[in-house]
């Protein structure tokens, strides 16, 4: 299914194969497929926003030296969606997601070069050889999630000293939920904290999930960095509210929504940086192939001392200071 009634497309894109695509761009206008699940809104500030900017940064004009078209791929079959591109002759896929629906664009094109964001572990899910060396038609941005929910469960200890029982809310269809769980289980057992692992199967069921596992004593929640959780921040921090629950997650959109903490890579920068990917490959200055996959060198924590305040905690002055914004 495609959603392309929600752009007014600016131009006129001259459909090239990535031999010419790599070619001088002048006169040309390229096409970038956004392909992304339904939970993601069309032109979502921080993703479609984010890109867009960084390429004005980069010196290139929506509509004139590029145009958007928007592919909505459905869960269960993102092949359907990633061989629809494939036939529209675009220049470049921008995937949004987890690595099923990077992988699935692999299998309908060798050629037509990728760039990913947030895939936790591209290696490890059989999207590029190395992060050096990719050696395929994909390369992009890696968020590291599987490390860095170890140290959520540890900034969620050091603003509830008293905690006892977690839940760690994961995706059943993201290909890096063994390894986040198995690293967020060691931080516990370090930590001395029991950790309850809820691996939601539909983005449908999560919040009467959450509701059971508290009312059967979990104290706090943490939200998985699956890419499917990040659309649903809103809705968690409404949640969070209501059952006066302590919750991080990896995005800042959480606690600015209300929600208590957040520690993790920021989005929108992750899809400005993605704009210079494109730009290289598209210019033929640089190839998928053996462009490295770039990794986070900072994570930003963030710290709502008003929800804080609402939940009865404290957050220690320690914490407050390390934090990158302080939500008050």
């Amino acid at each position: 299914m495609r959603r392309r009634d929600i752009l007014i497309l600016l131009g006129v894109a001259l459909i090239t194969p990535l031999g010419a695509a790599a070619q001088s761009r002048s006169g040309k206008t390229w096409r970038i497929a956004f392909l992304y699940p339904p939970s993601v809104a069309a032109r979502n500030a921080s993703i479609y926003g984010a890109f867009v900017q960084g390429m004005r940064q980069l010196g290139h004009t929506e509509g004139q030296d590029f145009i958007i078209d928007d592919f909505v791929y459905d869960t269960n079959k993102p092949d359907e969606a990633a061989r629809e591109i494939v036939q529209h002759h675009v220049d470049l896929i921008l995937p949004q997601g987890q690595s099923d629906v990077v992988l699935a664009a692999q299998r309908a094109t060798r050629d037509i070069p990728i760039v990913f964001v947030m895939a936790s572990d591209p290696v490890a899910s059989g999207i590029v050889a190395s992060m050096s060396r990719p050696g395929g038609n994909a390369t992009g941005l890696t968020s590291l999630n599987g490390v860095v929910n170890a140290k959520r469960l540890e900034l969620l200890k050091e603003a509830m000293p008293a905690l006892r029982r977690v839940a760690l809310l994961t995706s059943r269809g993201d290909p890096a939920t063994s390894s986040i769980a198995s690293e967020t289980q060691n931080a516990a057992r370090s930590l001395g904290v029991e950790l309850e692992i809820r691996n939601v199967e539909s983005i449908d069921n999560w919040e009467d999930m959450l509701t059971a596992v508290v009312k059967a004593g979990s104290e706090a929640v943490i939200v998985a960095g699956s890419p499917i959780f990040f659309p649903l921040q809103l809705r968690v921090a409404k949640w969070a509210e209501a059952a006066r629950t302590p919750v991080i997650s990896p995005w800042r959109e959480l606690p600015e929504a209300g929600g208590l903490l957040s520690y993790g890579t920021s989005v929108s920068a992750m899809f400005r940086r993605a704009a210079v990917f494109v730009d290289h490959i598209l210019k033929g200055e640089e190839h998928p192939a053996t462009y490295p996959v770039e990794q986070p060198t900072t994570f930003e924590l963030v710290v709502n001392i008003k929800t804080a305040k609402a939940l009865g905690l404290t957050i220690p002055p320690l914490l407050q200071q390390r934090a990158d914004e302080v939500i008050e």
